[in-house]
């Protein structure tokens, strides 16, 4: 008897002898492994949808801020042989480098570009190649572009009256650029030492070409130059993510401050005499994430992040220099060019910031509207519980250019009489229904009630409601405007929205890209959230399963535009029932579960997803 236990597992009070426990185990990890293969699909959010752009010409406009993009140079092109192809024969190395200059030139100038910044080797192999294009600029007057020339010395032991020799005639070019009417002398850190600057400076003044502007590239704002005190510059260029990691405390919460207010900092610059200039970097991957956990989905790069990005840069240059001096940077050239992802958005975002121009150009977009024009298809829902953001709700509708209906909930009779009677005087709805709902499950649990007959009557829906709450009072209203601005903020932006829906048929839901305030906490995995998911998914698809990533992407703050076939499912009885009384939760309720869920059942419904920035 003793013996039989030993190869037996008590279950429910009943000894089983071990292999059949083993065999059970066996038999249920196989099925588990079968319908998680075979029968049961495993639905990923992946990652939001960029839809390339086109190329924009800005050569209309004009500023008075003057762009230098770093151009770097490829040492292999010697050793790449002419393309054999070409009818001309005439087109050696340098008529294919110029071909190629003139290109990029007409490009750059196209969009505002002011100058290039060359690199110029000091190793004897790159020294050739930069001198072989240096030349080819200064031999063909109709390469018009300012240039100015960044020494790369690289712990080389080069002779600096030797140095002065190599670059003196490129110096000497009139379409070399000046700093305070001083040339400029580019110079990486690591490479100079103080003595080597004094030289430099002698060299030029020996030669009569007086006073030289060194600038120095940095992404350290507290950098200090020890070479001397003279004529000097900083090019500031911090890297992209950490222009938004602000960090902020309240209430035990730590979070991220999505702003560039970091830049604050150079206003109080230890280098009193010296001059600061912005340099941005745009980015050729996306999406980048940021940490060791790589979960802080608000660190990713986009062209829309660029154009704000490169707004405060111009304004912060306009401030702080005189028109004469106004420069700034970009790193590097080839990242404004054409990509296979996003085309031309990054130069496209840089030029509209340049020239003061919106994100949105109406006349540049191909809106297509027609059919939404011709019938109401356009249903705009909104949970108003703080009626004192009425009239904000209904200016933020009536700039709709299409024919819609204004759905909205409310949770007692008296908002709604006072509601209804405003609707009536001043809203631009075709039709209007105002519905009153239990104060239970927030904006989410009204806007199924009100909307599970009717959704899919109408092709798209945009949710809103008067939010207030956030980290702090102030941190909410400011949560608040900015989905506002970004869902319905003017006419451009919406006819964006439309058209984007209109002309990408397998685009199912938009929202914008997260606030600035968002909290770490709110894109992780929690237990609850997941296990609400989880309910939501086997009551509406039992035969699917949810597939974690490595963020909890979704439209935070539950406001977002969608295809009414994209998400209806939701508008569901059962997930109504769901919904807990009131109680001030903050997190990890069904509420907070459909917040997530949307952009699974739009996966799920084989749409994708964009997220938007059109206002900060």
């Amino acid at each position: 008897m003793i013996q039989s236990r030993k190869n037996s597992n008590r279950i429910n009070g009943i000894y089983i002898p071990l292999k059949f426990v083993i065999l059970f185990s066996l038999v249920h990890l196989i099925k588990k492994y079968i319908l998680t293969t075979f029968i049961y699909k495993e639905i990923d959010i992946g990652n939001p949808t960029k839809y390339y752009e086109n190329n924009l010409n800005f050569s209309e406009y004009s500023t008075t801020i003057k762009p230098i993009v770093i151009y770097n140079l490829d040492y292999n092109i010697l050793d790449n042989k002419p393309n054999n192809n070409m009818d001309d024969k005439h087109l050696n190395k340098e008529n294919l480098i110029k071909i190629k200059l003139e290109g990029d030139i007409n490009f750059a100038k196209s969009h505002g570009i002011y100058g290039f910044a060359f690199y110029f080797s000091l190793s004897h192999e790159k020294k050739k190649v930069s001198h072989f294009i240096l030349n080819v600029i200064l031999q063909n007057d109709k390469l018009k572009i300012n240039f100015f020339i960044i020494i790369e010395k690289k712990k080389t032991k080069s002779d600096i009256y030797k140095l002065f020799s190599d670059i003196m005639k490129y110096v000497e070019d009139k379409r070399y650029i000046k700093f305070f009417s001083k040339y400029v002398i580019g110079i990486n850190k690591e490479d100079f030492n103080k003595n080597d600057i004094i030289i430099l400076r002698k060299a030029f003044k020996e030669h009569k070409l007086g006073e030289i502007f060194i600038l120095s590239k940095t992404n350290n704002y507290n950098h200090t130059i020890e070479y001397d005190n003279q004529n000097y510059g900083l090019c500031y260029s911090p890297p992209f993510y950490s222009l938004q990691k602000v960090i902020f405390h309240y209430n035990k919460t730590i979070g991220y401050f999505y702003t560039h207010l970091i830049y604050n900092n150079l206003l109080n610059h230890p280098l009193n005499n010296s001059n600061i200039f912005r340099m941005s970097e745009p980015m050729t991957k996306y999406p980048i994430y940021i940490g060791e956990n790589k979960t802080y989905i608000y660190w990713d790069y986009s062209p829309e992040k660029f154009y704000f990005l490169n707004k405060i840069i111009m304004d912060w240059t306009k401030i702080n220099y005189r028109e004469k001096n106004q420069y700034i940077f970009i790193n590097n050239f080839n990242n404004l060019k054409k990509d296979n992802i996003l085309g031309y958005a990054n130069i496209n975002s840089f030029s509209k910031a340049l020239f003061d121009l919106p994100l949105i150009l109406d006349i540049n977009e191909n809106f297509n509207l027609f059919e939404l024009k011709k019938e109401v298809l356009i249903l705009i829902q909104v949970h108003i519980f703080y009626t004192d953001l009425l009239a904000e709700i209904i200016n933020k509708t009536n700039n709709i250019p299409v024919p819609f209906d204004l759905y909205i909930t409310t949770d007692n009779i008296e908002k709604k009489n006072y509601i209804q009677k405003n609707l009536k005087i001043y809203s631009k709805a075709s039709k209007f229904q105002v519905l009153t709902t239990p104060n239970k499950g927030r904006d989410v649990i009204p806007c199924l009630i009100q909307l599970k007959d009717i959704l899919i009557k109408y092709k798209y829906l945009c949710h809103i409601h008067t939010k207030k709450n956030g980290i702090n009072e102030k941190i909410g209203k400011e949560w608040q405007n900015y989905l506002y601005e970004n869902l319905l903020g003017n006419k451009s932006i919406i006819k964006k929205i439309l058209s984007d829906f209109e002309n990408h048929s397998e685009l199912g839901l938009i929202f914008p890209e997260h606030f600035y305030a968002s909290i770490i906490y709110a894109y992780e995995y929690k237990n609850l959230n997941w296990f609400h998911l989880n309910r939501i998914f086997d009551i509406l698809f039992p035969k699917k399963r949810l597939k974690a990533g490595n963020i909890m992407n979704f439209p935070v703050g539950n406001m977002f535009w969608a295809r009414t076939h994209a998400i209806y499912q939701i508008f569901d009885e059962r997930i109504i029932k769901l919904a807990p009384e009131e109680n001030g939760q903050t997190d990890e309720t069904i509420l907070h579960a459909i917040e997530r869920f949307w952009l699974y059942l739009v996966k799920l419904n084989g749409f994708n997803y964009k997220t938007i920035l059109y206002y900060i």
